[in-house]
């Protein structure tokens, strides 16, 4: 009897336990679930994508480039392969990358016009009397920690921002919609300007409806004394797998106190940059990306060469190069972008503004240098 009974009573632990780590492993999957999901964040409904019928763009349930087969585009950037993301990379610098660290005042401004870096996309510019950034991301460019990792932090932390009258966020990617900085900034009354699709993403994040204004191409919107207008870009959106192009993506033009910006976000090269600039320049800056190049992404993201070109198209009286320094996307060393820029636009006689991250600087004042061409590869 005794034997039965001891027999009898392993089982019951064994089955306890058995349940007990069946649901620890259900409660752990769920959390993680939950934790994945926030960082997606929710699709538009169907009553907004109702809307958009009438779009040039959007059929099917989808946002298309007008120049580029997206499927053929999408098989490419699937054939780059991801799994590069999950190591670190043999492109990126083994040493921090030199910044600067000057900080913002919040006296109200008249007449500014400055530029502050913080590496890849993320920008704080002053402009007439306001004050807005650009795609802000302080961390890792992916839903969970340790994937498509930073180079180095950023000059600033989220948490030292200066007072901000808007943030534009250029589409729906890891690398340029965070969403620890968008839940940080949840309670502020900061207008957020985006593309049509992406409000839905911010509302789950928490940022209120009224504080989130949604533009479709060449669509423009006033704060205050800045009018923001959106564009055309070359590119594509998704934060998994299955919600590519559910979003629009776009590049930016602002305006105000006689001066003009453009944010180009990402974006291949294509004749909307001919006919943005026939449209809107010149343009006192423009911005552009010049990393993540590769054959394979050719309709995604422009090569070093074709950088002049578009700031030319753009009638561009400043150019500066962005979208590099932070994150190794491509495949190829962490400045060859810069230095292959740096000649191209030499040879085609044009004018480039490259301040250091963590710089505030003054286009047409501040005389910038080549500041990387002494670090290393690696």
């Amino acid at each position: 009897m005794k034997k039965e009974a001891a027999k009898q009573k392993k089982i019951c632990f064994k089955g306890v336990l058995f349940y007990a780590v069946i649901s620890t492993l259900l409660t752990l999957t769920g959390i993680g679930g939950a934790f994945l999901m926030a960082r997606f964040g929710s699709l538009p409904t169907a009553a907004e994508t109702a809307q958009w019928q009438e779009l040039e763009n959007y059929r099917d349930g989808r946002f298309h480039n007008l120049e580029t087969n997206d499927f053929a585009a999408k098989k490419a950037v699937r054939k780059s392969g991801f799994l590069k993301f999950l190591f670190k990379s043999k492109n990126a610098p083994s040493f921090s990358i030199p910044q600067k660290q000057d900080r913002h005042n919040n006296a109200p401004l008249k007449d500014a016009f400055s530029v502050y870096w913080l590496g890849h996309s993320s920008l704080i510019f002053e402009l007439g009397d306001a004050r807005f950034m650009t795609d802000p991301v302080f961390g890792n460019a992916a839903p969970v920690p340790g994937i498509v990792t930073r180079y180095c932090e950023p000059p600033i932390r989220r948490e030292e921002l200066p007072e901000l009258d808007f943030i534009i966020v250029s589409h729906d990617h890891y690398d340029h919609l965070e969403y620890t900085t968008i839940r940080a900034l949840k309670d502020t009354e900061i207008i957020f300007v985006t593309p049509v699709g992406v409000g839905a993403r911010l509302r789950s994040f928490g940022i209120k409806p009224e504080n989130i204004r949604e533009l479709y191409w060449y669509e423009s919107t006033q704060i205050g004394n800045t009018t923001i207008t959106a564009a055309p870009g070359r590119h594509f959106s998704g934060r998994t797998l299955k919600d590519r192009y559910k979003t629009l993506w776009a590049s930016w033009i602002i305006e105000n106190g006689g001066k003009k910006i453009f944010f180009g976000g990402d974006s291949g090269y294509g004749k909307h940059f001919k006919e943005i600039g026939k449209k809107f320049g010149p343009f006192d800056l423009v911005c552009l990306e010049i990393d993540a190049w590769n054959e394979n992404w050719k309709n995604n993201h422009m090569f070093p060469h074709e950088f002049p070109v578009a700031a030319k198209e753009l009638n561009a009286k400043l150019a500066m190069p962005i979208h590099w320094a932070v994150f190794d996307l491509a495949m190829h060393p962490w400045k060859e972008s810069i230095t292959l820029v740096t000649d191209e636009a030499k040879k085609a006689g044009l004018p480039l503004f490259t301040p250091m991250m963590g710089e505030i600087a003054y286009p047409g004042i501040t005389k910038t240098c080549p500041w990387w061409q002494e670090l290393p590869e690696r």
